[in-house]
């Protein structure tokens, strides 16, 4: 991606660049088309209104604090609801490029959906040109170019003079953005090879991008094999965390009296479900049956995005007689901040990440549930406990 961007002679310049409309392009964002995206190079964040932030069937609870007010031109500071991480795609496949952009959602009336400020431009490398009403980046497929609408930008821009945001707002705003159309396609997506990491298992296979120079794609292929007893393709691959190097302890207050719940009773199917999960469990030595635990707790089936179960611990009880563990957790806006500069960005799964590291042996009865065949407790850290997620 080192190509040379310009804007020359060659390049179309719209009618409407004479009337300074603003660059107004669509990106692709959770699954939607957005338009009525503006390209603000003055604007220091990366702005989403809220009103977007609820069509995408978003939580607030998602949202990730700020306290810094947003400041314009003229009129007081604004607070916003939050901050939220979201991958966008800009351009058409296989020209395009998928960014990480922390948006900051606001309570606010605007014609626009979103604005792409500084940080998602500088993220993506582009340039914009407001005489040519188009923006240009860099691909591993070559420079790719977005044309604003200007229709769109000037439609928003009398809206905004005769203070009609809210009536322009509600009309064509998200599109159902749907994997594999022809017209709308996601390029790091679609451009992916498969190939397998080791020739005696043909059915292990690794994705790389397929639009990778071609030196730059043998080498990384020959890192991945080097490197191959690091990937877990089933549980037995996975020898877990060295006990020398974590292992989860429970700081109970003595205070507290141990708690054994009731067994709680379940419908035939949920039994079932539970029946299986357990089965998997022990198949995979992460539980272990137990007699006559000092704490008890009982299984919850919570219902999954593809309707599907999962199985869970309540861990009320025990999480309330540990004192909560102020070991900071990194934030998602460093870790994004961090990526910034390097030209590669790779995804790493952690096999059941929580399950390869071990409980301190003198806890693990005290992670018990009981079920219709037995009581069990956890050998290696489950989910639901206080302070599980500062030790991972």
């Amino acid at each position: 991606m080192d190509e040379k961007i310009t804007f020359g002679p060659r390049d179309a310049v719209p009618l409407a660049s004479g009337n300074h409309e603003a660059i107004v392009i669509d990106i692709v964002t959770n699954n939607y088309r957005v338009k009525k995206v503006y390209v603000d190079q003055g604007s220091a964040v990366d702005i989403m209104f809220y009103r977007v932030f609820k069509e995408f069937g978003l939580r607030d609870d998602q949202l990730t604090p700020v306290r810094t007010p947003l400041v314009g031109f003229t009129g007081p500071p604004i607070s916003s609801e939050g901050m939220i991480t979201l991958m966008v795609t800009v351009g058409q496949a296989p020209k395009c490029r998928i960014v990480p952009v922390n948006f900051v959602v606001v309570k606010q009336s605007s014609p626009y959906n979103v604005f792409l400020g500084r940080p998602a431009l500088n993220a993506l490398r582009a340039i914009p040109s407001t005489f040519h009403l188009s923006v240009k980046f860099p691909t591993p497929g070559g420079i790719a170019e977005v044309r604003g609408d200007p229709e769109v930008a000037r439609a928003c821009y009398l809206a905004t003079l005769r203070g009609q945001e809210k009536v322009v707002a509600q009309t064509t705003c998200l599109e159902p953005y749907i994997p594999g159309d022809e017209a709308q396609q996601l390029g790091t997506q679609d451009e992916i090879e498969e190939f397998p990491l080791r020739k005696e298992r043909p059915d292990q296979v690794i994705r790389i991008g397929a639009l990778l120079p071609a030196n730059e794609k043998e080498g990384l292929k020959a890192l991945l094999r080097e490197y191959s007893q690091v990937f877990a393709w089933t549980v037995d691959d996975m020898p877990g965390i060295p006990t020398d190097l974590a292992v989860h302890h429970l700081d109970v207050d003595p205070h507290f009296k141990p708690v054994n719940q009731k067994k709680r009773s379940f419908a035939p199917e949920r039994n079932e479900v539970i029946r299986a999960e357990v089965g998997k469990l022990l198949e995979s030595k992460i539980i272990l049956e137990v007699y006559y635990p000092t704490w008890l707790a009982n299984p919850v089936l919570v219902k999954k995005e593809d309707l599907t179960w999962r199985m869970c611990v309540d861990f009320t009880d025990l999480n309330k007689a540990c004192p909560k563990d102020c070991f900071p957790l990194p934030r998602i806006d460093r870790l994004v901040d961090s990526t910034v500069g390097f030209d590669v960005l790779c995804f790493l799964d952690a096999f059941k990440g929580y399950h390869q590291i071990e409980m301190a042996e003198e806890d693990r009865d005290k992670t018990s549930f009981i079920t219709e065949e037995g009581t069990y407790c956890y050998r290696t850290m489950p989910f639901g406990l206080k302070n599980a997620g500062a030790t991972y």
